[in-house]
């Protein structure tokens, strides 16, 4: 029996061919409190043999600070989009693709006859003490013998990377949450299930939160409904409005519990235009209905007078809860030049109680800009060039299914570092604010129904695999199953501390001279090798300097 093991870097996709072409990874660096992970590629040809079961065994000082995690295979319909797209992927057929982490507890490797099969493996030593830690990885078949020993060293560095100094936001929904674990929301197993999501949330280099006031009017064909996701209670009575703030304190809370400081709340009208209101509830006279909805004119007197009753009352919540300087508010997500009027009649509504930096939204276009209307753009990153052209400074990015061309982006069907390259080029270009829609939208393209995110990756069909989210349901023992893309992208975020720690040891200019060969957001070295090996010239420069 053939036996073939190799370690290689987190930034790999291995699919099923053989491990040789695979660059090896031996050896790493990190500093006290990152998550550093890499790969074990196993593979066995046996003509008598289909399935093999193997046991790794780990010996190292660091072993108790050490996962081992299975790589799942997700089916992508959709790889790539074909207009506007590059040659920078890793395939556009159609297939499976490696992403969901299951973990594994009893060493166990289940290997199949000449397929490659991956092992995510992570250290987070925490408060182990800085050195040299060797990393000793025994394989053992089901007879007992040894049929591999792999060695990985890895230093920790007597050093710990800052906070996060942008904020990072992808879009949490609740409501999928919900309807994928059969739980009422708003109940008591709806929070103890957000407890859960949230943890892993801020694990993984998330800060801010959309917070759903009212259920976001995002994602969804005009009539469409998402499951009423409201944090706020309205109460109508003889047409007067009251406002119960229960649940936003609740959540806020739980927020803060996980290290979350900032709060988006939810857009207070539709995507693309907002021409209409989102849904909300209300108990009017008694009678618990719905108010607002899609049947509603985003301009009418009913809905305007709502909201002169609304917003000063979530202000004055939002200023006792002394988080009100930490919250940003989202009028409606992609305008387009033509919505313009519109855009600034309703934003005329909400400037009178809100301080028009603290609107957002998610631009394309550089006019809606250039006319006042956002005055913190969160612009795509790959329109993002414009801006900075014409010397706007505090800028946001974000990218989506639309951004597949030139630009990061987190598609399975793309190399680990379109992934990772993020945020050195955040640092570079001195942006603010990260946003993503899909951290766990788990519902079919315009929220027209439910998927199982293990057998359908791009919503039906209405995005490239695994831009709707980066993580999964929970696993029979309760625990979120991550994906290897929101793993790279946590790198990435720890690449961005780690050039923020440098420049505190040194100065900005002896950073950006590491950073030549990034030039916007659109250049850059095509290659894994390259960014591990730019991080090692990170941490090497902060060892000296420690």
């Amino acid at each position: 029996m053939e036996y073939a093991f190799k370690l290689v870097s987190s930034l790999e996709k291995v699919f099923f061919d053989k491990p040789d072409s695979m660059t090896s990874y031996t050896h790493g660096s990190m500093m006290k409190n990152e998550i550093h992970s890499f790969q074990l590629v196993g593979w066995f040809d046996d003509p008598d043999e289909r399935v093999q079961s193997c046991h790794l065994q780990v010996e190292s000082p660091l072993a108790s600070y050490m996962s081992v995690y299975r790589i799942g295979y997700v089916p992508g319909i959709l790889p790539a989009i074909e207009i506007n797209n590059d040659n920078d992927y890793l395939t556009k057929i159609p297939g499976l693709f490696p992403d969901p982490l299951h973990k594994i507890n009893n060493g166990e490797l289940e290997l199949v006859a000449r397929q490659a099969r991956a092992f995510w493996i992570c250290v987070e030593p925490k408060d182990e003490k800085p050195g040299i830690y060797p990393i000793v990885m025994k394989i053992t078949d089901k007879a007992g013998d040894q049929v591999a020993e792999l060695k990985y060293t890895l230093e920790i560095i007597n050093a710990e990377l800052p906070k996060l100094n942008i904020k990072n936001t992808g879009w949490f929904h609740g409501d999928c949450i919900a309807v994928l674990h059969n739980a009422e929301i708003m109940s008591e197993a709806y929070f103890d299930l957000l407890d859960k999501y949230l943890e892993v949330y801020a694990k993984f280099g998330h800060n801010m939160i959309l917070t759903p006031v009212f259920t976001p009017p995002i994602d969804t064909d005009a009539g469409v409904e998402r499951p009423t996701n409201q944090l706020v209670d309205v109460v109508v009575q003889e047409g007067v409005y009251t406002f119960g703030f229960d649940n936003l304190k609740r959540w806020i809370a739980l927020c803060q519990s996980h290290g979350i400081e900032w709060f988006e709340i939810s857009h207070l009208f539709t995507q693309w235009g907002a021409k209409n209101t989102p849904k909300i509830m209300a108990t009017v006279d008694g009678e618990y209905r719905k108010i607002f909805g899609w049947e509603t004119d985003a301009l009418s007197a009913e809905y305007t007078a709502f909201l002169n009753a609304f917003l000063p009352a979530l202000v004055a919540f939002l200023t006792e809860e002394r988080v009100l300087e930490k919250c940003y508010f989202h009028i409606s997500d992609e305008p387009f030049p033509e919505h313009e009027e519109q855009y600034s009649a309703v934003r005329e509504i909400l400037v009178k109680y809100i301080n028009e930096m603290q609107l957002i939204d998610a631009l394309g276009h550089y006019s809606i800009y250039e006319k006042g209307l956002v005055k913190t753009p969160i612009v795509c990153n790959d329109h993002i060039h414009t801006f900075m052209e014409n010397g706007v400074t505090n800028l946001w990015t974000y990218y989506c299914m639309a951004q597949r061309k030139e630009v990061a982006n987190r598609l399975m069907a793309m190399p680990g570092y379109r992934n990772r390259i993020l945020g050195w080029q955040i640092y570079k270009n001195r942006i603010l604010g990260f946003l993503h829609w899909g951290f766990n939208f788990w519902f079919l393209e315009r929220s027209r129904g439910v998927l199982n995110p293990y057998m359908d990756t791009c919503a039906g069909g209405g995005f490239p695999a695994g831009d709707p989210f980066v993580v999964y349901p929970l696993d029979s023992d309760g625990e979120v199953v991550c994906s290897t893309r929101l793993y790279v992208f946590n790198e990435s975020m720890q690449d961005m501390r780690a050039l923020d720690l440098l420049e505190s040891l040194t100065d900005r200019k002896t950073v950006e001279s590491l950073l030549n060969d990034i030039e916007g957001f659109k250049k850059y070295p095509r290659s894994n090798d390259y960014i591990i090996h730019l991080r090692e010239c990170v941490n090497n420069l902060i060892r000296e300097h420690i």
